[in-house]
């Protein structure tokens, strides 16, 4: 028809390339936008760039990329954070964090997400209380579910229970996730009557179960041996037919079952 891709058109294409993992046609999509020029002229189109090459696990293109952008933006650097921790590489997440304030930039809410994502997975306890300080000294508690719900996993994850307790009854709301990294983190720990309880103050305070919920409290059954509660709990997934559609609920039924010797 005679019309011609722009910045905006590249943008929109590269996201859904990295939504899809189609790696290849994004490959070829950054040829064109080489071809133009037009990576040195967009830091957003660059960003995109990195971001696709992220979500398709191709972290080293992703690194390139971003050391060509002719400038680096808040949203550059938290795409390339957030990228090494969906590869599950924290160390590299936290050295990318500490360059970026080294290079004067300000965190924000998506940034303190994948960095405490990272201290989960390297189970940093001393970097995430670091983290924490930050967040609450910007008020980013109170302000961004988000951030909240990835402090109290990151805690539990790094087994400090307490200190993720006490943070998830600062949370001004608790969505289903906050609750899922409670129960969770309970569970994952071995205190499958913590977790029990938080299930059933969850349910009190009107928050419907997801299929996470589901798996973490299906293992907080089998650790304590209630088979009673594991029983019901199963109604609720059939009534959802949730165990035709979750292989992960199917999984945690089956280790629900035999460790209450059934």
């Amino acid at each position: 028809a005679g019309f011609y891709p722009n910045s905006i058109t590249y943008i929109s294409v590269l996201k859904a390339c990295g939504f899809m993992r189609c790696l290849e046609i994004g490959e070829n999509i950054h040829v064109e936008i080489k071809c133009q020029g037009l990576l040195e002229k967009d830091v957003m189109l660059g960003t995109a760039l990195v971001d696709m090459y992220s979500r398709c696990g191709a972290i080293v293109k992703a690194e390139e990329v971003f050391e060509e952008l002719p400038e680096r933006t808040v949203v550059s650097w938290s795409v390339l954070i957030a990228g090494y921790t969906q590869v599950g590489l924290g160390d590299k997440a936290l050295k990318c964090f500490m360059q970026m304030k080294d290079a004067g930039v300000c965190p924000n809410a998506l940034t303190y997400v994948s960095v405490l994502k990272a201290c989960a997975i390297l189970r940093s306890l001393e970097a995430g209380k670091d983290i924490c300080l930050e967040v609450t000294k910007q008020g980013l508690l109170e302000k961004d579910v988000m951030v909240g719900n990835a402090l109290v996993d990151m805690y539990c994850k790094c087994g400090a229970l307490e200190k993720a307790q006490e943070l998830f009854e600062r949370l001004p709301m608790r969505d289903v996730v906050s609750w899922n990294a409670l129960i969770s983190g309970y569970a994952q720990n071995g205190f499958g009557d913590e977790s029990l309880k938080c299930f059933k103050q969850m349910k009190g305070a009107g928050v419907f179960p997801s299929a996470v919920t589901y798996v973490s409290i299906l293992k907080a059954c089998g650790m304590v041996g209630c088979l009673e509660i594991g029983e019901d709990i199963v109604s609720e997934i059939r009534e959802q037919g949730l165990l035709e559609k979750d292989v992960l609920i199917g999984n945690a039924l089956v280790g629900m079952y035999s460790k209450c010797g059934m």
